[in-house]
């Protein structure tokens, strides 16, 4: 008996996996190919955030709409820019959250105001273009 409600936990679990791939499958084959052109218009911002920064080499700090709370974001979209910014800023090493004394932020001016609001009077907001925007922390926390 014992073995029988192994046997059957087993294949529960295995059919659960197998739903989960297969929503993660179907959800990839919906993501839409965004072209050559987008991807040099996120260098060409980097490119901007990179000639703002005094740094060349060390850790910046990475802000996006998954720390703002109650903006709206699609995980894809957040991960993807996440790891092009890492790419296009290389040989900074770029980590989530406020992490260094200088911060890159991908936000529209709407939720950068309502992320401000937290850290109010800490961070100079240097605006680069678009919703790409640098951060650098006013005194050491």
């Amino acid at each position: 008996m014992l073995a029988n409600i192994k046997k059957s936990l087993v294949v529960l679990l295995l059919l659960i996996n197998v739903f989960f791939v297969g929503q993660d499958w179907v959800a990839s084959t919906n993501i839409a190919d965004r072209g050559a052109y987008a991807l040099d218009c996120w260098e060409a911002q980097m490119a901007l955030v990179r000639d703002s920064l005094p740094i060349k080499r060390g850790v910046v700090g990475y802000i996006s709409e998954q720390d703002v709370p109650g903006a709206e974001y699609g995980l894809w979209d957040i991960e993807t820019e996440f790891f092009l910014t890492q790419y296009a800023l290389a040989p900074l090493i770029v980590k989530k959250g406020i992490v260094a004394e200088w911060n890159v932020v991908v936000l529209s001016n709407k939720d950068l105001a309502i992320w401000a609001k937290t850290y109010t009077g800490q961070y100079k907001i240097i605006d680069v273009e678009g919703k790409v925007h640098v951060l650098h922390r006013l005194e050491a926390p």
